[in-house]
């Protein structure tokens, strides 16, 4: 063995170690990279969902929701299921607290009762003559009915999360898509970019253990008292089939008795 052979392969040893080192290294930064983007991703959508939804809120005049704790809502509703009769619709509601909805068609009318983590219905059309109980999980999905100024005022306050999906049609839209984390309901908002208007609502929930899943257009948007607020809402699909409710009267903070709340005896 030459006094030269032993350097060379020293040589050339430290030459793949370097190497080897190089590639790991590189590896390495462009792993920290890709975390690091996938971060950054997150906080600009994150980011761009909350401008979205602050612009939404300013464009309907959100802060004015402070100053409302009752609201009283009056339409009629043109459904597939009944077509041609005439449906009367009326919701009133004290925030966080109960609410009550009134259907009323042929002299009949179905009652549905929100009062806090209790809740109760009456449904003629279906022999239900005597309120009975709605069940846990009907109360926990129809607690969003005191929630009187809606799923997006206050949402951080409330522990929801948004999430920025993108954009889809709506009815020849490019709308601005939301995800709305809700924990149990998973809520998706779709906006107009030229007004920030909330132009349709799909709302993802189990109930009693069937996975349910709603579409809501909204439509023909009015100012009262600094509120914006659509005054006809179609919905797709559900018991009704496809329904339009028309809204004709709209109050805040009216005078309300809590015994409206309450489930009469049988």
């Amino acid at each position: 063995m030459s006094s030269h052979s032993v350097p060379l392969c020293h040589e050339s040893g430290v030459a793949f170690g370097n190497k080897t080192f190089q590639i790991k290294f590189t590896n390495m930064k462009k792993a920290l990279f890709f975390v690091a983007f996938l971060i950054s991703a997150a906080f600009v959508q994150a980011q761009n969902a909350e401008e979205i939804v602050a612009k939404h809120l300013a464009a309907t005049g959100a802060e004015k929701w402070a100053t409302v704790n009752t609201i009283s809502m009056e339409a009629t509703i043109a459904s597939d299921a009944a077509a041609g009769m005439s449906i009367g619709w009326k919701m009133t509601a004290s925030r966080d607290k109960a609410a009550r909805m009134d259907v009323s068609v042929m002299g009949m009318s179905q009652v549905v009762v929100i009062d806090g983590d209790k809740g109760w219905s009456t449904n003629p059309f279906a022999g239900q003559n005597d309120p009975e109980p709605l069940t846990p999980d009907a109360v926990e999905s129809m607690k969003d009915m005191t929630d009187i100024d809606g799923t997006l005022v206050g949402y951080k306050a409330n522990g929801y999360t948004l999430e920025y999906v993108g954009t889809e049609d709506v009815e020849g839209v490019e709308a601005i898509k939301i995800k709305v984390n809700k924990g149990k309901k998973t809520e998706y908002s779709f906006f107009d970019p030229t007004t920030y208007y909330e132009i349709k609502r799909v709302d993802v929930e189990e109930v009693d253990g069937k996975a349910i899943e709603s579409a809501t257009f909204f439509s023909n948007f009015k100012t009262q008292d600094g509120i914006t607020m659509p005054f006809s809402l179609q919905q797709a699909g559900g018991a009704m089939g496809n329904s339009t409710i028309t809204m004709s009267t709209l109050t805040f903070n009216p005078t309300v008795d809590n015994k409206i709340f309450e489930m009469p005896t049988k």
